[in-house]
């Protein structure tokens, strides 16, 4: 999920609310709070904990809570790993500490130490685009290794951990695909269990009529969605992360989106183009995923 922020900077919690209900309404089997979407390094403490209440209090029974402790160091990733499981999250997504690069060797144990002290599953949180990446032999030792870790949301935008983690040699963990581009690839091949995706998080009916047609069997409707999806993502690609995203979630009526810095007028035409794109594209696609259409209006960002 994105943290939506108002024009002064502060989180939008009705807004955040409002996108957590479409997402459980659409089909979704739980949220997923402070990943990179949701740009947890811009994110106070409080703002992120608060996140974690929000969504279970939508959720309510209907669905898991993962919630993302990503931090500097072990010490600030178990504070918040405590408190996030305290307020509701079922499961922790741990990145490596982010900003230095640390070797394979540091981080199985930062793994060991801050899995070890938790009550509930944790995921490994594959980020190689903003934090030290995960070797595939590291994942399959640590998931062999520590009982509490539950699986991996691989976010690397390749296939080598997961198809490590399907062989025979491999192991029982959740292999989650984190990274849409690689999310229907993954599918055919019958190598992940699931997905968290930003894309997901902003329409959701894509992702999962994307899932349902896979699992169904339904091969000609998986490849017509899975060519919406790769529609949509070669529009995404020019914006930095999340920014794309919000300019989704603006035009789907969840709040103005706010970026971190200011717009240029490259970025300002970018957008134009975009929304003259989205708004011609999405009722065609929804039409083909048989969902309505409504929700898209005027893009709005600042």
């Amino acid at each position: 999920m994105l943290l939506p922020r108002d024009a002064e900077g502060g989180p939008a919690w009705d807004l955040f609310e409002r996108n957590a209900e479409l997402l459980m309404s659409a089909g979704g089997v739980g949220l997923c709070v402070n990943g990179a979407t949701g740009e947890y390094v811009a994110a106070s403490e409080s703002e992120r904990i608060e996140a974690v209440v929000r969504a279970r209090r939508v959720a309510g029974n209907r669905g898991l809570i993962v919630s993302a402790v990503g931090a500097a160091s072990l010490r600030e990733t178990i504070a918040l790993a405590h408190v996030s499981q305290e307020e509701g999250a079922d499961v922790i997504l741990i990145p490596p500490p982010h900003f230095f690069r640390y070797a394979q060797e540091d981080l199985a144990e930062f793994y060991r130490q801050a899995v070890g002290a938790l009550r509930v599953p944790a995921l490994l949180y594959n980020l190689p685009s903003f934090t030290a990446r995960l070797d595939s032999s590291l994942c399959l030792d640590l998931i062999h290794q520590l009982p509490g870790l539950a699986g991996i949301k691989d976010s690397s935008g390749q296939l080598d951990i997961l198809t490590s983690l399907t062989t025979p040699e491999g192991s029982t963990g959740v292999r989650l695909v984190g990274n849409d581009t690689v999310l229907a690839e993954a599918m055919r091949r019958q190598i992940c269990d699931g997905s968290i995706s930003g894309v997901a998080g902003v329409l959701p009916e894509l992702t999962i009529g994307l899932w349902k047609a896979g699992v169904a069997g339904k091969t000609e409707l998986f490849e017509q969605i899975s060519g919406l999806l790769d529609e949509l993502l070669a529009q995404l690609e020019p914006f930095p992360i999340p920014w794309g995203i919000k300019l989704v979630s603006a035009v789907r009526g969840f709040g103005t989106a706010t970026f971190a810095l200011p717009s240029s007028a490259v970025r300002q035409q970018q957008c134009a183009e975009f929304q003259a794109w989205f708004c011609e594209w999405w009722p065609g696609a929804s039409e083909l995923l048989g969902v309505p259409a409504a929700g898209t209006l005027s893009l709005r960002h600042s």
